[in-house]
């Protein structure tokens, strides 16, 4: 019962871009033709302005039937001369200076106190990785967070790089390596990204 219009927009539009616009023309003009004699589809019709409920399968037999009708009240569509769609060539843009300044750990832990989670991860700092957010369902909870906020189980632990410190991935499986020492329940981690000096990760709600 759905209505096979969108679909056969995108075919017209494809059929321009082949350059085959007259066809396109016929079919657009045979789909405008239908929708002017008031053959609709469930999602369209209307009481006093429709005059046939129809399926997806009637719809579009009925647009084939009115191939090489034009509409007489709604405006027809001339597309013979109008040439091939001129899509620009997609160009890749230049490769960015890439720097890594961090790491997210997510983590998984049944407790409640972001202060008590915190205490453990801290642990697996480094030279040049320390901790410096936690945050839950996206909200940072520490360091400063509000007691009132609900926490679940997954926590996102943010490692940022030390003052002066160029982190490396060897650092970050040191982090890892630690968390497994401590007794601290990794799922995932997402590296943290400088491009060309710009910031390529989000921050924390309410940093």
């Amino acid at each position: 019962l759905a209505n096979p219009s969108g679909l056969l927009q995108g075919a017209i539009l494809m059929l321009q871009h082949i350059g085959q616009s007259e066809i396109a023309e016929k079919v657009q003009n045979a789909w405008l033709k239908t929708m002017e004699d008031g053959i609709h589809t469930y999602d369209i019709f209307k009481e006093g302005v429709s005059t046939q409920k129809v399926g997806t399968k009637e719809f579009a037999e009925a647009v084939i039937a009115n191939l090489g009708q034009e509409p007489k009240t709604l405006k027809k569509v001339e597309l013979k001369n109008s040439g091939l769609i001129n899509i620009p060539r997609h160009v890749r843009a230049p490769r960015a200076k890439k720097e890594l300044v961090g790491v997210d750990v997510f983590v998984h832990w049944e407790g409640t106190d972001p202060k008590k989670i915190a205490e453990e991860l801290q642990k697996m700092n480094n030279d040049n990785l320390k901790l410096s957010m936690i945050t839950n369902r996206g909200v940072k909870v520490w360091p400063q967070g509000f007691e009132e906020t609900f926490c679940t189980d997954h926590w996102r632990c943010r490692y940022s790089a030390v003052e002066g410190a160029t982190p490396s991935k060897k650092d970050i499986l040191e982090v890892l390596a630690k968390a497994e020492e401590v007794g601290v329940d990794t799922i995932k981690t997402e590296n943290l990204y400088l491009f060309d000096g710009v910031r390529g990760y989000s921050l924390g709600q309410g940093q």
